[in-house]
């Protein structure tokens, strides 16, 4: 569990990265557009770089649990997007 004192800004800029997966899906598979797909998996990169912008700035180290999961996830879901959808400039199947 978090830190109670960790303010609730701070913990949401953590668990964005959930939304830019879930848009990415939704881009990918529903509109059909891989560019905006990955540029949503690119963007789901900014919560964690403003809440560790923040926390530098406040002399604060992050949870272990805030890093490790939403930037796992990140990760995990760049590797299987680039499996079924192809990195950018690249088409599907690395063709």
């Amino acid at each position: 569990m978090t830190d109670p004192g960790t303010p609730q800004a701070l913990r949401h800029l953590w668990a964005s990265p959930a939304l830019f997966v879930l848009g990415a899906f939704v881009a990918f598979n529903v509109v059909g557009s891989r560019d905006a797909g990955w540029a949503l998996m690119a963007g789901g990169l900014s919560g964690p770089v403003v809440a560790l912008g923040w926390q530098a700035v406040r002399r604060e180290r992050p949870e272990t649990a805030l890093v490790v999961v939403p930037l796992s996830l990140l990760a995990l879901m760049t590797v299987l997007f680039a499996i079924n959808e192809g990195f950018p400039g690249v088409g599907a199947g690395g063709s």
